[in-house]
């Protein structure tokens, strides 16, 4: 005689919830990019999935709640499919007038075999699709719902839908949609529309006016859609005008290949009037916007990709912004290729400190192109000095990528930082040639207690660094800091004695865990080394040595 225990459903229930993987990170993997850490949060999701089918099979009172949380997340609904398929009902009348899970006597009276209550059942708790990376089999013939099941969205519990699109099927999105739903990741692939010939494709007229009314009709029958993300190698961003008409959406993110050209002005105004957009990812348009007085007045996080687009429109779209909650921003790709990126990056800065100096927390920064060839240089200090009056950030990554000359980076860039941003839990300062004075991580060590993670250029532990930082009488420590790295891995680093620079680095971050550099210059791998077994020895009660 079993536990009465284990004839508890919901107890049951209970327990078996520990198996499931998080449906918060069902959108962390994307198919389009092959993103790195999908590998592992799917094989976590395989193992837990397999658990949850062992226990649905040890018996009846295990089969129910274990049943209920394997159809809550699915890869897709080719097996439900079959499964309605499977069973017809001896009567077509469609089932529009059930809205609610039937039990068995109300199946009997709508004429339901037993196989497809149990069908429907299974559809009834379907909460996320996550769909595969390859063409599922949900695109084949045989996807098509049989008619006793339309008038009602089939997955009324859906909330998180991740499709591949193909414009052939397109009306197999439709029958999925749902007002229950919450987030949805669009991918629409490269290749060409099947049945439609190369020509054709290049003018793309039949796919433009499927994805219009597709948008069209996903502001219809999801309304509460609060996530949208879309990434495309062939659709183009002007084609989703009517987001605009998803008046909850707070998150927004468009990705695209990096060889096709940005069309997003379309796009900026009706995402502009959304009232509740928080977030939003998505490539600047080569022209300025006019998005009126009250554009993006709930945004907090923005991510702007400026690889089609000149430096100076940055300024003139972070201008029309009217939110005062805006605390992560980010510039991808920006192009330095103009007579003068000094002063245009200076005019991004100084919008920044004029609109958001008492939101803004987080900044990315990333500086591509060659300069122009009659660009003045000017050091990189200058060009940011508006961010030194904003206290606030805490987190700063600044990636300068070789060829841009016109902007000279200095080695007094951290010290200056430090001193400007004492609040800071991250420095990022990765770009070359200009290597860290050993004497100012002292000053970093003593004004920014709460960094947790330090990107240093290179570092010059050069004799004199080295005197300057031994004359400091009792320098103080920044327990805090978890990772400290070096962007040129020692090879442009001045570190004539990795035995003296190891001490000092132990001295002034005790809680580093120190990784050895993948290449680099072997000095700098000899002071990790002689880290790691400074560390080892005062774990062990052995002291600095």
């Amino acid at each position: 005689m079993p536990h009465y225990a284990l004839t508890c459903y919901d107890l049951l229930f209970s327990i078996f919830e520990y198996l499931e993987n998080l449906e918060e990170t069902w959108y962390d993997y994307d198919p389009t990019t092959q993103e790195a850490s999908s590998w592992y949060t799917r094989q976590l999701a395989a193992q837990s999935r397999s658990t949850l089918a062992s226990c649905s099979r040890v018996c009846r009172a295990f089969f129910r709640p274990a049943a209920a949380l394997l159809w809550r997340n699915v890869d897709d609904v080719s097996h439900l499919i079959t499964l309605l398929r499977a069973a017809p009902l001896p009567s077509m009348e469609p089932l529009a007038r059930h809205t609610e899970p039937v039990d068995k006597a109300l199946v009997k009276l709508a004429y339901l075999p037993e196989q497809a209550s149990r069908a429907l059942q299974y559809a009834w708790r379907v909460r996320a699709i996550h769909g595969h990376r390859r063409r599922s089999f949900s695109h084949s013939e045989n996807w098509q719902l049989p008619d006793w099941t339309r008038g009602q969205p089939l997955l009324p519990q859906l909330r998180y839908l991740r499709w591949t699109v193909d414009c052939a099927e397109g009306n197999q999105l439709l029958e999925l949609l749902s007002p229950s739903l919450r987030s949805l990741h669009l991918i629409f692939p490269h290749s060409p529309t099947p049945g439609i010939s190369q020509s054709d494709a290049d003018a793309e007229p039949p796919q433009e006016a499927f994805v219009r009314h597709l948008v069209r009709q996903i502001a219809l029958r999801a309304p509460a859609l609060r996530y949208l993300r879309i990434s495309s190698s062939g659709a183009r961003e002007s084609w989703f005008q009517s987001i605009g008409d998803l008046a909850q959406l707070e998150t927004f993110e468009f990705h695209r290949s990096v060889c096709d050209g940005a069309t997003t002005l379309p796009l900026i105004q009706p995402l502009a009037a959304l009232r509740h957009l928080q977030h939003l990812q998505l490539r600047l348009p080569g022209s300025s916007p006019h998005n009126g007085p009250r554009a993006f007045p709930s945004l907090q996080t923005l991510t702007l990709d400026a690889t089609f687009a000149p430096l100076h429109t940055v300024p003139a779209f972070l201008s029309t912004i009217s939110s005062c909650e805006l605390r992560s921003l980010s510039l991808l790709n920006c192009q330095c290729v103009s007579p003068s990126p000094s002063t245009e990056l200076h005019e991004v800065a100084e919008v920044m400190r004029s609109k958001f100096s008492s939101s803004l927390r987080q900044f990315i920064l990333e500086l591509h192109g060659a300069s122009h060839g009659h660009a003045e240089p000017q050091p990189l200090a200058k060009a940011l000095s508006p961010l030194f009056s904003m206290p606030h950030l805490s987190d700063v990554r600044i990636r300068m990528f070789p060829g841009v000359v016109a902007i000279n980076p200095s080695k007094d860039d951290l010290k200056q930082m430090a001193q400007a941003w004492p609040n800071a839990t991250r420095l990022e300062l990765s770009y070359l040639h200009a290597p860290s004075p050993l004497r100012d991580l002292a000053d970093v060590a003593r004004r920014c207690a709460g960094l947790t993670e330090l990107v240093l250029p290179g570092i010059d532990a050069s004799a004199a660094e080295m005197e300057a930082l031994l004359s400091v009488s009792d320098p103080v420590a920044a327990p805090n800091l978890r990772s400290l790295t070096l962007f040129d891995d020692g090879m442009d680093s001045i570190v004539p004695d990795p035995e003296k620079l190891a001490k000092c680095l132990d001295t002034l971050f005790p809680s580093v865990d120190w990784r050895s550099p993948r290449g680099g210059e072997e000095t700098w791998a000899e002071t990790v080394q002689e880290l790691v077994r400074l560390r080892i020895a005062r774990m062990y009660g052995g002291g600095s040595m």
